[in-house]
């Protein structure tokens, strides 16, 4: 009978050691989800040093190539290759996706807010667009760019 108490009281402790696997391991599920939940749902704020902004701009890089026109001014989208020394404090303030990655088809229809967003105008002929729906953001400059594709 000794043997079955002391059986049992292994058990219990091997059942509590279990829990707080079990336990621990949710706890970090759940942080990673949460995580993950908060890096895609996260807009980043424009950097700092912009001159003037303007809300309602539409715009949409359906192609990736298309200019955007605001007030008179062309707009030309820069893409990582095109800018090989970006301000690493406006990238970094853009979540790292202030200069676009190179994909240049979108091609898919706007969703909600895809299509309209925010233009800040920086110094030096350099402009940052960020959709209503924070899931579309782009550079530009004034300067015209030729583009490695066709629409």
């Amino acid at each position: 009978m000794a043997d079955a108490g002391a059986a049992d009281v292994q058990l219990g402790v091997l059942m509590r050691r279990r829990w707080r696997w079990v336990l621990g391991s949710l706890v970090a599920l759940l942080g990673l989800a949460l995580g993950a939940l908060w890096f895609n749902l996260n807009v980043a704020p424009a950097p700092a040093g912009y001159t003037a902004v303007a809300e309602g701009v539409p715009y949409y890089p359906g192609c990736g190539s298309g200019p955007l026109e605001h007030n008179g001014v062309t707009w030309h989208p820069i893409y990582r290759g095109d800018w090989a020394t970006p301000d690493a404090k406006a990238a970094a303030a853009s979540g790292g996706r202030g200069i676009s990655a190179g994909v240049h088809a979108v091609s898919a229809p706007p969703g909600p807010g895809d299509d309209v967003g925010r233009l800040f105008t920086y110094p030096g002929g350099r402009a940052y667009w960020v959709s209503d729906s924070g899931d579309l953001d782009q550079w530009f400059t004034v300067v015209p760019q030729s583009y490695n594709y066709i629409c």
